[in-house]
């Protein structure tokens, strides 16, 4: 038999929303639960009052997926969450409340807006119209070495930084044995040019060569009178 190919996406779906589980007994290091704990509590600027997160909850929806087709809606749950205001107030606010006969303040429930439904094929209904979900592979963040073999069958190395976030740089080693290196989809560049703009300490040409070789001072032997000596030996 076939084997149902949607189910590892309808099975996530319901593990991210734990819609299974009572508001008590849902595991607060995953799917939806844990992003709202990371979210919350929220403070004020003065730190007198906080924002409690207690539970959320996601209600039946208002239309059916025939009616969503038909009206051009998205198919979801109204998505409501209870907050708590608490901590510390002013000395002058909790006089006042208490003058107004509010001993504490209550709970609320808040509508943030609507949850779409994955349905049973693993697909949505938004606006009418029936999406999926399309997996896609993704590198992960490092550094990759390769050695791959170019047309005179030399090897050539390679390295790959692939952040979290931000632009990819890419380096190697060419036929004459230049380092260089590119930001995205840039034009290749000396990775010298690189490593100069990092730091000014490496700004210069004999602080680059310091890196890799020993410098040591040699003392130029007398010269013949009309005889000239380089002033530097280094090509830039």
């Amino acid at each position: 038999p076939v084997p149902n190919l949607t189910q590892v996406q309808t099975d996530a779906y319901e593990r991210f929303l734990q819609l299974t589980k009572h508001e008590s007994g849902r595991d607060a290091t995953f799917g939806l639960e844990s992003l709202l704990h990371e979210i919350f509590p929220i403070e004020s600027y003065d730190g007198t009052m906080q924002l409690e997160y207690i539970a959320y909850e996601l209600e039946e929806p208002r239309y059916t997926p025939e009616e969503c087709r038909e009206l051009r809606l998205t198919y979801a749950r109204p998505f409501r969450v209870a907050l708590r205001l608490t901590y510390g107030m002013p000395f002058r606010i909790r006089i006042k409340l208490v003058r107004d006969g509010v001993d504490e303040i209550p709970e609320e429930d808040i509508y943030l807006g609507d949850f779409p439904i994955m349905m049973g094929g693993g697909e949505f209904i938004v606006n009418g119209a029936e999406r999926v979900i399309v997996s896609q592979l993704h590198r992960s963040p490092g550094v990759d070495f390769s050695i791959p073999s170019s047309e005179a069958d030399r090897p050539l190395h390679s390295a790959r930084i692939i952040p979290e976030r931000g632009s990819w740089i890419e380096m190697s080693v060419d036929k004459k044995d230049r380092l260089t290196m590119k930001i995205d989809q840039s034009t290749r560049l000396a990775a010298t040019t690189f490593l100069r703009c990092l730091d000014e300490s490496v700004s210069s040409t004999e602080a680059i060569l310091s890196l890799f070789y020993h410098i040591s001072e040699v003392k130029a032997a007398d010269v013949n009178e009309g005889d000239w000596a380089a002033e530097s030996i280094i090509d830039t």
